[in-house]
């Protein structure tokens, strides 16, 4: 038994041996294969049971194949950006199939050379598909799985991951939110002198669309005014003074005609009907109003025909005291376009739905009705003051405007009151309209004779008629007096509550009937500036902070700050005492900067990976946005993992259950990008095995040999 025990034990070095070197054969062959784990072949004793202490039977050696699966690869660099490498502990996860089922198995691997197929998804050289955790726009991980609201991290399932597909991800389009401008205006501009701005600012929908802002030297000293012309198929564009949204700086409606209304086309401004007539069909009330025009009109005319009818039609809307009312006028820019301003006066609804041409179509571009809203008291250039007819005047009252005192005189006895200034009127009576005219005007005569700050002839100070549209147009007779801002600075308008002599009656309310004036409490005439200057050139206020914008003629959503649309555009022109946006100094007009955070349409551009496995999406309009988070799997036991072609492992119960971790977190590794994992195998270690391997093997034989020459011998004895 010995010699033939002999055989046998050199037979298992040779079967020992010759697994070593599949093992070496295997690990050489795969020395450039991603991920690939070297496999070690240990030899363990086969020991028979020895029955004499003075015999030996030979046992032999068994091969015991060990995979480092645990042992960390070198890294190297790649030039694709869906290359990644786990640096650390754990495992990609991967299924077979593209889109997996419950007969799918999830497996893993550290062979991260993915690419995108021609479906979108990503896959590696063995054909297996990437999964990942789907998420939100703001990085937070959600549920592959939609009728699922609670993300499970620690399951592998398809109701939880999702294999990742670029194909999937739709373009982007960021709405712009805040605008920055810089420049320097010229501390020599005169009172008047402008300049402006344009500015290019993005939608929800992408569309670029360009307004400007217009600067315009006040009255005063280091003073501007800002106004903004509303971007072409929009509504109303409004400034505010505060964030809050409650302080009106400047509100401007517009209405741009793309063809020639027909006959019979309305549209309804103020509460007035204005009807299109090119046949002199239509019969003028208080409520609709003809325009005029001919049958060959053209677009510019028939805008310049409807501005005509308004301001002749509605008191509002006229000119008035030597002053030119722009609460209506031709865009200065584009005669078939109109602008509405608001004045303070009150909100101009505009109601455009009716204006269509003789084929049917839109005649402007504005197709829904909106409102300008009514300017804030401390923003207006000037105020109004409105009494009403059949309101009744107090004899001997008083009205002090600018420090100067006025006394009603209804019975020609001059002035009562120590240095007050008489003006005649009708008192203890109702007011009719004539009446009420004759006082408005003689008060106003009597200010500019006796106030230098408000000189003759100017608009200033002047009477006007408002909330008039009787048949054939307004009557005339003033029933507001209008006081603008003063280069002097503010001053007050204090009616007399008794203290000084005859308390007032008839206080004036504003045009809309909204009761500002209340006897002794003074009412100051000023207007916040949007822009003022220090003496040194720098800003010390701003009185406009954000735009508002609504109805974009292409669908795009208002920006309003409303919960269901975009919010208000956030209007940054530096902060006070710096020069980091809005200067004035010496020098021309300098456009400094013009920034703004929105973004058109773009399309995917590739694709970054952080060390915390957040997959982001590259833009080519700049814009990033996360769509995937890769998670990496842990297991007690990595060298318990089961070894799958394709450079995958299986989990088993040597293994234990896996575990899923955010990368970059706890003993889960981080992913990096650009990146692949080498194999472990070293080749010089290899020949050297092989060497020593390929000896064993020899001297194995030998064993064999040598005990056959032996049992040779032995039959030999025989014969």
């Amino acid at each position: 038994m010995t010699l033939f025990g002999a055989l046998t034990s050199g037979v298992s070095g040779l079967t020992a041996q010759s697994s070593a070197i599949g093992a070496i054969s295997d690990n050489i062959t795969n020395v450039n294969t991603i991920g690939y784990k070297g496999t070690q072949v240990d030899f363990q004793t086969l020991v028979t049971v020895q029955t004499s202490s003075t015999f030996y039977s030979a046992g032999g050696v068994q091969s015991r194949p060990r995979q480092d699966t645990g042992v960390q690869g070198l890294l190297q660099s790649s030039t694709s950006q869906t290359d990644i490498a786990i640096s650390g502990s754990g495992f990609f996860v991967v299924n077979e199939a593209s889109q997996p089922t419950l007969s799918n198995e999830f497996l893993f691997t550290r062979a991260g050379s993915f690419y995108q197929d021609d479906e979108g998804y990503l896959r590696n050289t063995s054909g297996y598909y990437l999964q990942a955790w789907p998420t939100t726009a703001d990085g937070t991980v959600t549920t592959n799985n939609t009728s699922l609201t609670i993300p499970n991290q620690n399951v592998i399932s398809t109701d939880f991951l999702a294999t990742v597909n670029l194909n999937r991800v739709g373009g982007t389009a960021t709405a712009t939110s805040e605008i920055g401008i810089g420049a320097n205006l010229p501390s020599t501009a005169s009172q008047g002198d402008t300049h402006k701005t344009d500015v290019q600012f993005f939608d929800t929908l992408g569309n670029a669309n360009t307004t400007s802002f217009l600067y315009t030297r006040g009255n005063r000293d280091n003073e501007w005014d800002v106004e903004v012309t509303p971007p072409s198929g929009v509504n109303v564009v409004t400034l505010f003074s505060d964030t809050a949204g409650a302080t009106v700086y400047e509100s401007r409606g517009q209405l741009e005609f793309t063809g020639v209304p027909a006959d019979g086309a309305t549209v309804v401004i103020d509460g007035v009907t204005y009807e299109f007539d090119s046949n002199a069909s239509v019969v003028e009330t208080a409520t609709l109003k003809p325009v005029t025009i001919s049958t060959s009109a053209t677009v510019a005319q028939a805008v310049a025909a409807l501005v005509s009818a308004v301001k002749a039609d509605d008191s509002d809307f006229s000119d008035h005291g030597g002053f030119t009312n722009n609460r209506i006028q031709v865009n200065p820019g584009q005669s078939t376009a109109l602008y509405f301003t608001e004045d303070g006066t009150g909100d101009i609804t505009v109601d455009p739905t009716g204006l269509l041409t003789s084929d049917g179509s839109r005649a402007t571009l504005q197709e829904s009705s909106y409102t300008v809203e009514k300017t804030a008291t401390a923003n207006r250039d000037y105020h109004q003051l409105t009494f009403a007819v059949g309101s009744t005047l107090a004899d001997d009252s008083t009205i002090q405007i600018n420090g100067i005192l006025y006394e009603i005189d209804g019975d020609a006895s001059g002035a009562t009151v120590a240095s007050a200034i008489a003006v005649t009127a009708t008192t203890g009576a109702a007011l009719t309209a004539a009446q009420l005219n004759t006082f408005l005007t003689n008060l106003e005569s009597a200010i500019e004779t006796n106030d230098a700050a408000f000189a003759s002839g100017a608009a200033s100070v002047r009477v006007r008629n408002v909330s008039d549209t009787t048949a054939g147009g307004p009557s005339g007779n003033a029933d507001t007096l209008v006081l603008s801002t003063l280069s002097s600075g503010s001053f007050g308008v204090l009616f007399d509550d008794g203290s000084t002599s005859v308390a007032f009656t008839g206080t004036p309310t504003e045009p809309d009937g909204t009761a500002t004036y209340v006897n002794g409490t003074a009412h100051q005439v000023d207007k916040n500036q949007a822009i003022t200057f220090d003496s040194d050139g720098l800003p010390s206020g701003f009185a406009v902070s954000e735009m508002e914008i609504i109805g974009f003629a292409n669908g795009a959503a208002n920006m309003d700050d409303d919960a269901s649309n975009s919010t208000r555009l956030t209007l940054d022109f530096g902060r006070v005492g710096e020069a980091n946006g809005f200067t004035q100094f010496g020098a021309e007009f300098t456009p400094g900067f013009i920034t703004q955070n929105g973004s058109q349409f773009g399309t995917l551009a590739g694709v970054t990976i952080d060390e915390d496995g957040l997959m982001t999406a590259l833009f080519d309009n700049g814009e990033t946005r996360p769509i995937y988070k890769i998670p990496i799997a842990t297991f007690v036991n990595v060298n318990g993992l089961n070894a799958r072609t394709g450079n995958v492992w299986n989990q088993t119960q040597a293994s234990g259950d896996n575990t899923l971790r955010e990368a970059n977190n706890g003993v889960a590794g981080s992913v990096t990008q650009a990146a692949l994992e080498s194999s472990t195998v070293d080749i010089g270690e290899e020949f050297t095995k092989m060497i020593v391997v390929q000896r064993a093997y020899s001297a194995s034989t030998r064993i064999i040999s040598t005990a056959d020459e032996m049992l040779e011998e032995l039959v030999r004895i025989k014969r």
